[in-house]
């Protein structure tokens, strides 16, 4: 959809007058509108109590993360973009983001509105620049509202339009998430219990939903009951039910079972890494962003003793982390490659951070037991 918009922009451009404004015009638009669809997504979510649960200014390497309880705020290299994370924690879910969806599009909308009048104006000026601006904002526009969801971005128009017209187990997922944060809440904070308890709860009220088996693979994880959560996860993949985007996350999550179950004992090595690796590869395949595997490959690269690939990884993995504790995740195989590396004094300082994120997660506790006992 975007190359068949930006070929016609660019088409427009070239028979309407073209000239170096109009084409620096595009290149503003291009980024206002953007950065206006993501603003009105912001105070959709706001004036709809829809959560923010991440937000991204700029791309490339990571400057500065700040994280604060439900909010992870990350400054990367170059702050020309905004992205953000929605998840919503009150009921009526689909209306909440489908009215977040619809504050996007009109507050787009009504600024290109003002462009397309400037640029249009019956006057002598010629405006190249507004035109520009115009005929690029409005592709990106289009693009937005296009419904697309994939494993890795959903666009406003499909919480616009495709949303509300959800029936079904894709409906009662969306219905369900209020319940699968408040499990996310808990673990956030340490609390198993409570995020055990939510989590029983949501399996007993809808067995067959994803995100209820989701957040009970969660807390086994957490509590480093690895078997238990790759079984959850693998009685999952005859189902077929599932569409595109959901194998994306099945295949993701298996992996991730699999390299934990493997790393904590619980899985023969010879048997878990190959079968990880296929899972990975198959997410990837079905649209789930590589980025959000890295931490998945960090640890199998440790568990093959490739310690510079394991750090490299890593590093990947906590400069792309959306949570606090895929961060301290990520700090944990940073740790323990550094430890396998024979530099204990980087572990330690790097176990800090991992700490004062979520020291009681098993994989940063076992790693300062073992740093603590070298």
């Amino acid at each position: 959809m975007w190359k068949v918009l930006t070929g016609s922009a660019l088409v427009v451009l070239v028979v309407w007058r073209p000239g170096v404004a109009s084409f620096g015009g595009a290149a503003f638009g291009t980024w206002a509108a953007h950065a206006v669809l993501q603003l009105g997504l912001l105070a959709g979510a706001l004036v709809f109590r829809v959560r923010v649960s991440l937000v991204e200014i700029g791309v490339g390497g990571e400057v500065r993360t700040w994280t604060k309880p439900h909010l992870r705020v990350v400054w990367r290299t170059i702050p020309l973009l905004l992205s953000l994370g929605l998840t919503s924690v009150k009921a009526p879910v689909r209306r909440r983001l489908a009215l977040t969806g619809l504050t996007s599009a009109v507050l787009t909308a009504a600024l290109l509105a003002v462009v397309w009048l400037g640029a249009l104006a019956w006057s002598d000026t010629d405006r190249p620049f507004l035109r520009g601006v115009a005929v690029a904002g409005t592709a990106v526009l289009l693009n937005g509202l296009w419904p697309r969801r994939g494993a890795g971005t959903t666009s406003p128009g499909w919480f616009l339009f495709a949303l509300p017209r959800l029936t079904g187990r894709t409906a009662a997922e969306y219905e369900a998430t209020p319940l699968v944060n408040e499990v996310s809440d808990a673990l956030e904070t340490g609390d198993l219990d409570r995020a055990e308890a939510i989590a029983d709860e949501l399996v007993a009220r809808h067995p067959t939903l994803l995100v209820a088996i989701g957040a009970r693979t969660a807390v086994l994880t957490m509590r480093a009951k690895y078997g238990e959560a790759l079984h959850a996860v693998s009685n999952l993949m005859g189902r077929t039910d599932l569409e595109q985007r959901d194998m994306a996350f099945v295949l993701a999550a298996m992996a991730s079972s699999t390299a934990n179950a493997v790393e904590g004992g619980q899985l023969p090595a010879d048997v878990g890494v190959p079968a990880a690796k296929r899972a990975a590869d198959g997410a990837m395949r079905f649209g789930y962003p590589r980025y959000r595997c890295t931490g998945t490959l960090a640890q199998l690269a440790l568990i093959e003793d490739d310690h510079a690939g394991a750090l490299a990884l890593a590093r990947q993995a906590k400069a792309t982390s959306e949570s606090a504790l895929a961060r301290a995740d990520a700090l944990a195989t940073i740790a323990r490659a550094q430890m396998a590396a024979g530099d204990n004094a980087a572990a330690r300082v790097t176990l800090v951070e991992a700490q004062r994120l979520a020291g009681w997660m098993p994989r940063v506790a076992e790693t300062t037991a073992r740093l603590d006992i070298s």
